[in-house]
C-alpha cells in the first residue's frame, strides 16, 4: 500500500535530517513507530505525521523507536582478529606520553562496539606498558546512549566473548545455582573509563567542524547501508577527513563497496578496512 501524503512528507524530513534511505523495511519501521506515537498523543496518524515532519524533537522520538537494532560484543570476529593482530598493535607502538590512541565508534548503539574496542586495546598491550587509549562513542539515540552508559548486559550480548574475557572485563551479578550464567554482566570500571559517549546526529554539519584529522581509527559499521546515496557520499567524505594520515576506517563487511574516497585505500586481505593515504 502506498504511503499517505503526510507520511511521505515525514519520510522526506527523516531522509533530509538523518540521511535515511527509505527502504521497504525502513518504511515499515517508521509506519509502526508513527502508529504507536500517534496513539500515545491521541492524534490520527496523518495528523501526527504532519506534526512530526516539522518538529525535530518528534523526529528524534521516532528515530528512538524505529532505528533500534540488535548488536553484541565483538560482532564481526574476523574484523576484530585483524584489529588485534595488525591495527591496534601498530597504534599502540606509535603511542607516546603526549600522544594518545584515539578511536571513534561512530554509530555505537547501546555500547557493545565501543567497549569491545576498548577491551581489544587492553588485550593487545602488556600490563606494564598500556597505551593511553580514548574511545569516543556517538549515537543519535538518547535511550541507546543511556543503556551504553550503564554498561550492563545479558549473556546473549556476550556470546562471542570467551570465559576468560567475561571474567576479566565484566562483573557478573545475579546468577542462580540453576542458571549460573544468567543475570547481568557489567563492564569493569577500568574499561568504562576509556569510553566517552555523546549524542550526535552524524548528518549535522556543525558537529564535523571540530573533528578534522583527530582519529587513528574510526569504526562505522552498519550505518552506510541505511543511508541514501547522497548521505553515503557525504558521510564517507567526512569520515575520511576525520582520520589522521595513516589512520584506518573500518566498516561492516557488506559496506565496503560503498566507500569511495580519493584518500582511502582498501587494505589488502583485510575485511573492509581502509587506510588514509597522503
Amino acid at each position: 500500500m502506498e504511503p499517505s501524503a503526510s507520511l511521505r512528507k515525514l519520510e522526506e524530513a527523516l531522509s533530509a535530517h538523518y540521511g535515511w534511505a527509505m527502504s521497504r523495511s525502513a518504511r515499515e519501521k517508521v509506519g509502526t513507530a508513527v502508529t504507536r506515537k500517534a496513539a500515545r498523543v491521541r492524534l490520527a496518524p496523518d495528523e501526527y505525521c504532519q506534526l512530526a515532519a516539522g518538529s525535530e524533537s518528534e523526529m528524534l522520538s521516532l528515530v528512538e523507536e524505529a532505528a533500534a537494532g540488535e548488536t553484541h560484543f565483538f560482532r564481526e570476529p574476523q574484523q576484530f582478529a585483524h584489529l588485534r593482530g595488525e591495527v591496534l598493535p601498530a597504534l599502540a607502538a606509535g603511542a607516546s606520553p603526549d600522544r594518545r590512541v584515539r578511536i571513534w565508534s561512530a554509530a555505537c548503539s547501546t555500547g557493545e562496539e565501543a567497549y569491545s574496542l576498548a577491551i581489544a586495546c587492553d588485550q593487545i598491550t602488556p600490563a606494564e606498558g598500556k597505551a593511553r587509549v580514548e574511545v569516543f562513542a556517538t549515537d543519535v539515540r538518547n535511550r541507546a546512549l543511556l543503556e551504553a552508559s550503564r554498561a550492563r548486559y545479558h549473556l546473549p550480548a556476550l556470546r562471542l566473548a570467551d570465559a576468560e574475557t567475561r571474567g576479566r572485563y565484566f562483573v557478573h551479578t545475579g546468577g542462580t545455582p540453576d542458571a549460573p550464567l544468567s543475570g547481568n554482566y557489567t563492564v569493569t570500571p577500568d574499561i568504562r573509563r576509556r569510553v566517552t559517549f555523546r549524542r550526535v546526529n552524524l548528518l549535522d554539519a556543525v558537529f564535523w567542524k571540530g573533528v578534522s584529522e583527530r582519529f587513528d581509527l574510526i569504526v562505522c559499521t552498519n550505518l552506510l547501508l541505511h543511508l541514501h546515496g547522497a548521505a553515503v557520499r557525504q558521510m564517507v567524505g567526512r569520515l575520511g577527513s576525520a582520520l589522521r594520515e595513516g589512520g584506518h576506517l573500518m566498516v561492516a563487511p557488506a559496506e565496503g563497496s560503498l566507500v569511495e574516497h580519493s584518500r582511502l585505500r582498501l587494505v589488502k586481505d583485510a575485511p573492509s578496512f581502509f587506510r588514509k593515504i597522503t
